[in-house]
């Protein structure tokens, strides 16, 4: 649940959002992205209310045509990459434009070739998701989103499925973007990325925005007790540690 939440993304800005299991970051975006409905406020998208329309001098929702519509500025990057398993990767990437924006399959297919080459993954276009690691599976997700051609990407916790090897791999294509100019927002608990790359810092606990604001100053200075107890967690080393049993040499 969110409490009260005011936050504004200009474009070309990453904000990433990060704060403790529960405390409302993956209810922030999919909310954005219109999957799942809000009791009250408004969201704006380049100054268009999503999800509703005024008809009467009231609110009133929009139909689903009219959602779908919308939600197609946008794109979601997901924690479990969300591919079709039967379609192989130039299927998974050329399939929304396609089916949802009428581009030409031709059209899609030369798209879709380069945005995999861009993610490093153009020699995987036959491939099924089933023969690809993880952090490729989670590649191919951002090559379909970027094929959508949208005006913000939503990452939620985008490397939290991925072994620690992996992890790399995918911040590095967000980097780029970031180099870019895409307009995103990433939910992440990766602090290190957080740093480098993002222009502002979201801090949630409870379904609230604690702190906000550029990312150095949020990290390093936090301003509450509750985002320095967080960051103290999250920054801390393992209770358990496993190290090779020393061999005795003598004998």
């Amino acid at each position: 649940m969110l409490d009260n939440v005011d936050l504004d993304v200009h474009e070309g800005e990453v904000v990433v959002v990060i704060g403790p299991s529960g405390s409302g970051k993956t209810t922030l975006v999919r909310c954005i992205d219109q999957l799942q409905p809000i009791d009250s406020g408004a969201i704006y998208l380049d100054d268009e209310l999503l999800g509703f329309e005024m008809a009467g001098g009231r609110l009133r929702p929009l139909g689903e045509l009219d959602v779908a519509a919308q939600r197609r500025r946008m794109a979601m990057v997901f924690q479990q990459f969300n591919l079709f398993p039967h379609r192989k990767v130039i299927d998974n990437v050329t399939i929304g434009p396609v089916e949802s924006k009428g581009q030409s399959p031709a059209d899609a297919i030369r798209n879709a070739r380069l945005l995999l080459e861009r993610v490093g993954l153009g020699d995987k276009l036959e491939c099924y998701p089933r023969q690809l690691s993880g952090g490729q599976q989670q590649r191919v997700a951002i090559a379909r989103a970027l094929a959508m051609e949208p005006r913000v990407i939503l990452f939620d916790e985008p490397t939290s499925a991925l072994d620690a090897e992996l992890v790399g791999e995918v911040l590095e294509v967000i980097r780029e973007l970031a180099r870019d100019g895409m307009t995103m927002i990433v939910v992440t608990h990766e602090l290190r990325f957080a740093r480098e790359v993002a222009n502002r810092c979201v801090f949630m606990d409870h379904g609230r925005i604690v702190e906000e604001g550029p990312t150095a100053e949020v990290l390093n200075r936090p301003g509450s007790e509750r985002l320095r107890a967080f960051l103290s967690e999250l920054l801390s080393p393992p209770a358990l540690s496993a190290v090779p049993e020393k061999r005795d040499q003598t004998r």
